[in-house]
């Protein structure tokens, strides 16, 4: 095979990798999207890590170690046909590039001058994650943050179209195309989201795969790596005619095709320079020969050095910011005015503690994606810093449905461990709380009852208190699904609401002649 056809063989493995990503985020679903799916989802680098130290060590979830390997011997093509966020930045070069005059599309060499900012950034992302602090990791890990985009910017503009073609056909009495219904995030969230892509976009529109080699924990991780990989590109002296294309298509910028040098701990193997030389001046040769390495290089174990101390020692001083509970101000004498709120985020059922939930997450979204309900909600500090834009369930904005589980089946870093319908129905992440001094019949002295009415395990009951229809909790049965708190119509607090259980624990099961309550959820809660 020609080297040329490298490229072509790349760009076709990217965009399949990228298109399924996408279609996945974007909550389209059914058994071979899945299953194709979730074999790329295994192969992202630091989410494969933390599903195999989150699930015992799973052979299913030992992606990262093949990621390792490929480095090891082809050197990052990783960060070129893996990664579907370099895709996305692949996608923003080539289309910027066709709007620019022809001398300014092309890349020139670059010393790689920024070793120490680059594993500075690294470094300190790795020891706040040995200090249980995800916060670094959750703003530049690549396939974090496509998945921020994906479910913040275009999921709705998807949701929008197809609910837009949706009506249109269903005014024709034509039905194949089904409404979606629209996930709304707090405006911090999107813009973080915006920030993000608008960082990545700049980026790759000035200097290619900058965030590759600057800002990316994987790409630095995958650069320590490729510099000492098996087969490595280089020069053809004798071929090499020095007319620099390869230089110009080099998005990483470093070749140096004066010199007839490539800095391998930069290079994404994107094989752009196999396409461009018509000498075949370039090819792989076996890394482990005596090759010429660029001076920058020489010097990197050196500058390797004199900032780890500095940045371990650093960090060391600097304290993990913490959730603060602040107080309000106490209100009665109207409803829903009394401050309720748990101690901690309530998290997705599958999660097993608060401690592996936040040490896992790296806030990629695919559960807020997921989620038909859209419970599951971006928390922006609520985790505190450690656990920066982790999601969280909101049941003022909806509830738990008590057959679902389709956030555990998504997420790709164990953070949610997988659960069936019937344990998910015995799963207590939280338990239901009654504020009698903010209920609307204590009050208003009016009926209500709504919490009770839509409490799928009768852990809301309404019994008989001083002439009143009052709700008791019975915390056993209580799986803190927030049906009771998404139905409470008490503003702005609720009178009923849902306490997050630390570690999950067991509810009593109900009897099948018993529950679960049936409602007609297209008119939940009224």
């Amino acid at each position: 095979m020609k080297m040329r056809h490298l490229k072509k063989i790349r760009v076709a493995l990217s965009l399949v990798i990228f298109l399924f990503l996408l279609v996945y985020f974007l909550n389209i679903h059914n058994a071979w999207i899945d299953a194709i799916s979730t074999v790329f989802l295994r192969l992202q680098l630091f989410p494969s890590f933390l599903r195999f130290t989150a699930v015992a060590f799973s052979v299913g979830a030992m992606g990262f170690v093949l990621v390792l390997v490929l480095t090891f011997l082809f050197g990052r093509v990783y960060c070129s046909s893996i990664c579907p966020l370099g895709t996305l930045q692949d996608i923003f070069i080539n289309i910027s590039r066709r709007f620019m005059k022809k001398k300014n599309r092309r890349f020139v060499y670059s010393p790689n001058k920024k070793l120490i900012f680059r594993y500075s950034v690294f470094s300190a992302t790795m020891i706040l994650w040995l200090f249980g602090s995800l916060f670094l990791l959750n703003l530049l890990d690549p396939f974090s943050n496509f998945g921020k985009i994906s479910v913040t910017l275009i999921q709705p503009v998807f949701s929008w179209v197809n609910n837009s073609i949706s009506f249109m056909l269903q005014g024709m009495d034509i039905y194949t195309v089904n409404p979606i219904m629209a996930q709304s995030l707090p405006a911090n969230v999107v813009a973080v989201s915006v920030g993000i892509f608008a960082t990545i976009l700049i980026m790759s529109v000035w200097r290619g795969r900058f965030f590759c080699n600057t800002l990316c924990p994987a790409g630095s991780l995958l650069g320590l790596i490729s510099g000492k990989s098996m087969y490595r590109i280089a020069f053809r002296e004798e071929a090499c005619t020095l007319c620099r294309r390869c230089e110009f298509v080099c998005k990483a910028e470093c070749i140096d095709s004066k010199e007839r040098t490539v800095d391998h701990v930069r290079c994404v193997s994107c094989f752009n320079c196999f396409s461009a030389c018509s000498n075949q001046g370039l090819y792989y040769e076996n890394g482990f020969k005596k090759v010429k390495v660029p001076v920058e290089s020489t010097r990197e174990g050196l500058e390797k050095r004199n900032f780890l101390a500095t940045v371990a020692g650093g960090l060391l001083t600097l304290p993990l910011l913490k959730k603060v509970a602040v107080s309000a101000p106490v209100a009665s004498g109207q409803p829903g005015m009394i401050p309720t709120g748990t101690s901690l985020p309530v998290i997705p059922p599958g999660s097993k503690s608060y401690d592996h939930f936040t040490s896992k997450c790296i806030a990629c979204y695919l559960c807020v994606g997921a989620c038909p309900t859209n419970v599951i909600v971006p928390a922006f500090f609520d985790h505190g810093m450690q656990g920066f834009m982790q999601p969280k369930l909101d049941f003022h904005k909806s509830f738990c449905n008590f057959d679902c589980v389709r956030c555990s089946e998504v997420c790709p870093t164990g953070a949610i461990t997988q659960l069936d319908v019937p344990t998910k129905h015995t799963e207590q992440i939280g338990i239901a709380k009654f504020m009698y001094e903010s209920c609307i019949v204590t009050v208003d002295r009016t009926d209500c009852g709504a919490c009770s009415e839509h409490c799928p395990t009768k852990a809301v009951d309404m019994v008989r208190y001083n002439g009143l229809w009052l709700p008791e909790v019975t915390p056993e049965l209580c799986i803190g699904c927030g049906a009771c708190e998404f139905a409470c119509p008490t503003e702005p607090y609720k009178a009923i609401y849902v306490e997050s259980n630390p570690v999950h624990k067991r509810a009593i099961p109900i009897e099948e002649d018993q529950g679960p309550r049936d409602h007609d959820q297209d008119e939940f809660p009224f």
